[in-house]
């Protein structure tokens, strides 16, 4: 990325999907929690918590179950919501004592197709 000289810059990780679907429905799996349920997480698993705060400032806490039937935990803090273009959010694994590990910056900008 031209212009960007910082270390976080060298970790950034753009990754690019084309939906055919209306920009709000898009929007609207990202910020719902019983659309986003349905589809989080790698295929095989199965989301067994689902608690969101679209705002800024708010919190979410999803927990999933793998196949074999390991849980994984995660949170974050939504940091911006631009409806119905953008969301910015914390991305943390919680340990099994519910512990935070590092925390990951993501931005889910969608736009429409040209």
């Amino acid at each position: 990325m031209a212009g960007r000289t910082s270390a976080a810059a060298d970790r950034e990780l753009v990754v690019t999907r084309v939906i055919d679907a209306p920009r709000r429905l898009v929007f609207k799996t990202w910020t719902q929690p019983e659309h986003i349920a349905r589809w989080w997480g790698p295929q095989g698993f199965t989301t067994i918590h689902c608690e969101m705060d679209i705002r800024v400032g708010g919190t979410y806490r999803f927990g999933m179950r793998s196949p074999h039937g390991t849980e994984h935990w995660k949170r974050g803090v939504y940091r911006e919501i631009v409806e119905p273009e953008r969301i910015v959010f914390t991305f943390a694994w919680e340990d099994p004592g519910g512990h935070t590990g590092h925390e990951l910056l993501t931005t889910v900008t969608v736009t429409l197709s040209s």
